[in-house]
């Protein structure tokens, strides 16, 4: 069994640099056409999925259903794969955030997974919730899954799966509007098995 990821496509917010976090925020024109254009691809290479399940925020919803609807297959909800709640954070830019809060943004950027926006999550948060989703599924599936979600849910789970500190995700790890990624399921019930364990 694998684990099909896609980041939800553009919407306006992406392309003013602004900070979404759980902004319910649609796709644009562009970030519609990018998922069909996905999912084009994914028929072209013959991909093959039991189901799709997505975050319920409305950019990742709606790339969720195009996708399903291409691949005729059923789409689900899950809260533990919406985007990290950035708190005050949100609706504003991060170079206007680190001017604005100075010393806060820097120790939270230099210790991101445990250090909390203002009012918000911290990424071993966001880590935990993507992780019990991801159990979830594991449960209920037994063939090839498609996960659509968000860039902070996903740069948290490849940086812990590759053993990482988590200020390097961004450097490493930040993946683009409707990019697709393939994650075998072993290496994820390992992850779950290691946070378990407290790692």
């Amino acid at each position: 069994m694998k684990m099909y990821f896609v980041r939800h496509g553009e919407t306006d917010w992406n392309v003013k640099k602004k900070i979404q976090g759980t902004t319910d925020i649609p796709l644009n024109e562009n970030g519609l056409k990018q998922a069909k254009r996905l999912a084009e691809r994914l028929l072209k290479r013959g991909l093959k999925v039991e189901s799709v399940y997505t975050s319920p925020h409305k950019r990742a919803s709606q790339t969720a259903e195009i996708l399903a609807d291409a691949l005729d297959v059923s789409c689900y909800e899950l809260e533990g794969l919406a985007e990290m709640d950035l708190g005050d954070w949100e609706g504003s830019n991060w170079e206007r955030i680190e001017e604005e809060y100075g010393q806060i943004y820097h120790n939270w950027n230099e210790h991101r997974r445990y250090v909390k926006t203002p009012n918000g999550e911290c990424y071993n948060e966001v880590l935990e919730r993507t992780l019990k989703a991801l159990q979830i599924i594991l449960e209920k599936e037994t063939e090839d899954v498609l996960v659509v979600t968000h860039s902070a849910v996903l740069m948290s789970l490849r940086c812990y799966l590759a053993k990482l500190e988590f200020e390097e995700m961004v450097d490493r790890f930040k993946t683009k509007n409707a990019e697709l990624l393939e994650i075998d399921t072993e290496d994820i019930k390992e992850a779950i098995s290691r946070f378990e364990q407290g790692e």
